[in-house]
């Protein structure tokens, strides 16, 4: 399971180090993509294929199309945790999101998401405790 706010700097090389807790599932690799046209998503490989088999089963059951499907997955890219834990973000992903060097690694309980420092200020001022409050 992946929790937490986690504040990090990418070094040069766009890397990014992991919590101990993110290392412990993220041992050898991940899936990194584009996630909701706002932040990078990190899935551990099980993860990854469930994503894929949910996607693949809403696109048969008619609730999205094929191109949606093709869209996430073609996206997806394998990315190794190097020994030190730090994983290497894709620069076209960084860069088509504009992730400068200053990001905030969020643990969303199946999967990791990086987003821009800026940006997660934005997804914080939009979220309200009233929302949360009827789940739990």
């Amino acid at each position: 399971m992946l929790t937490g706010e986690h504040r990090r700097s990418l070094d040069d090389k766009g890397r990014l180090s992991l919590p101990p807790a993110f290392r412990l599932v993220l041992f050898e690799k991940a899936y990194v993509s584009v996630y909701k046209d706002r932040c990078l998503g990190i899935w551990a490989e099980e993860e990854a294929r469930r994503a894929l088999e949910r996607l693949a089963e809403a696109v048969r059951s008619g609730e999205t199309t094929d191109d949606e499907f093709r869209r996430f997955s073609s996206s997806f890219e394998q990315v190794p945790v190097d020994a030190q834990g730090r994983l290497s973000l894709p620069t076209a992903k960084r860069e088509e999101l504009e992730i400068g060097k200053h990001v905030v690694l969020a643990g969303v309980f199946n999967r990791g998401e990086v987003w821009a420092a800026d940006e997660w200020q934005t997804v914080l001022g939009e979220r309200s405790s009233d929302d949360i409050g009827r789940w739990l």
